[in-house]
């Protein structure tokens, strides 16, 4: 049961006597006026265990600003004598509407408990109090649930505009209070979607598969009992990328070998980036995706990775040159770089190859841009003109078609 009790005090005292019985707090700290002070007396009169009481007077009750300062007063005083929020209850039913309102107002980003005391029959033709012995406790009126709608259509803002960490954040802050039961369950989806797109956007495919087999199996869960169209859309939207990142994660045997799957996989996120605004960020992307496509046609011709080159497989044309400037004498292996992995499939008659240097001064502003970007070797950013330019050039190098974007979530 709750220890402790922040309550506006007003001039009607049977609804927070029966909210004082049902939560038997040991100590209260009551918001009151000048004018229902004396009503603290009338409240406890009747208890047989007298809690301790503590004031914050207002002295203009109709005072919005006042009323407020004095009811985060009462905060304060109740996180010196309690050190968990979870047992503190705020009951704001006595007071002017003022004082009501600053005391949800104050209280709102707590993860206390809330109380409200109505009732079916009120005096002055139902327009009055609640009239003696009618007195209902409403322990779910959490004003909380309000500000909650509030989170989530943030939380759908941000989601769709992929900052999946933010959203992670606000549910995470969100789970922490008195939640209604459909609202919380609702958070707890988007929780898990959100970070399965977020470690998708990382490359960790394994953990992003995980999530959102667990994302998806909690959805379906969810709308069994709180069915909504939109949401089953887009859980039906969820299952198709699902496919996708499956496909990626079998092709490539779990991220063991190489496979176009991945091409396509950096160039979509690329993308993502590039409607972010993430230009830099873009280029990176799309400058691996041009050397990862080498790397996979070159194992494809030759069996073998780049970076592990025996000197005997090498076109007589590049030998020397090649073993002068990429052997490990170490290990007696050459490691070609990007052009020369494209030199070596150009000289065994590889499309890809040929396709390389037939482009290659568009390929050239694609290295100079990396090259020069902050993220890379130089201190300039990369501008929204040449990450479109780029990903124009690589896209059409590498045939990119596969599209595909996260589902947005329903507002």
């Amino acid at each position: 049961m709750p220890k402790l009790m922040i309550m506006s005090l007003g001039g009607s005292p049977e609804p927070l006597k029966k909210s004082i019985a049902a939560h038997q707090p040991e100590m209260i700290i009551f918001l009151a006026s000048q004018d229902s002070l004396l009503n603290a007396g009338e409240v406890l009169k009747a208890l047989e265990s007298k809690p301790e009481k503590e004031f914050e007077i207002v002295e203009d009750p109709n005072s919005i600003l006042e009323c407020y300062q004095k009811a985060r007063a009462c905060v304060a005083r109740a996180k010196k004598y309690e050190s968990d929020p979870a047992s503190i209850t705020v009951d704001y039913t006595g007071g002017t509407k003022v004082m009501t309102a600053a005391l949800i107002l104050a209280t709102i980003g707590q993860p206390f408990h809330f109380n409200y005391v109505g009732g079916e029959k009120r005096n002055k033709n139902g327009l009055g109090t609640v009239m003696d012995g009618h007195e209902v406790m409403f322990a779910e009126m959490n004003p909380w649930s309000v500000f909650a709608e509030e989170e989530r259509q943030q939380v759908v803002t941000l989601f769709n505009r992929r900052r999946y960490s933010a959203v992670e954040e606000i549910i995470k802050g969100a789970l922490e209070r008195e939640l209604p039961r459909e609202i919380r369950e609702y958070f707890k989806v988007v929780r898990i979607v959100a970070s399965a797109f977020l470690a998708w956007e990382q490359f960790n495919h394994a953990g992003a598969a995980s999530s959102l087999d667990k994302g998806l199996k909690t959805l379906r869960e969810y709308l069994r009992t709180y069915y909504q169209e939109p949401l089953w859309d887009f859980a039906e939207r969820i299952a198709t990328v699902k496919e996708i990142l499956d496909r990626i994660i079998r092709d490539t045997d779990s991220l063991k070998k190489l496979h176009p799957v991945l091409v396509d996989d950096l160039l979509n996120n690329a993308r993502r980036r590039m409607m972010d605004s993430r230009y830099d960020d873009a280029a990176a992307r799309i400058y691996r995706a041009l050397e990862l496509y080498g790397q996979i046609e070159f194992e494809k011709l030759t069996g073998i990775p780049n970076s592990n080159v025996p000197q005997k497989i090498l076109p007589e044309s590049l030998a020397t040159e090649f073993i002068c400037r990429y052997l490990d004498k170490q290990n007696g292996v050459l490691r070609l770089s990007q052009e020369a992995t494209f030199r070596f499939l150009q000289a065994a008659g590889n499309d890809a190859g040929k396709r390389y240097f037939q482009n290659i001064q568009e390929i050239r502003k694609i290295q100079n841009s990396r090259n020069f970007s902050i993220l890379a070797h130089g201190i300039n950013p990369v501008s929204k003109h040449a990450a479109d330019s780029i990903f124009t050039t690589v896209s059409q190098f590498v045939q990119f078609q596969a599209n595909y974007d996260f589902p947005q979530l329903p507002g």
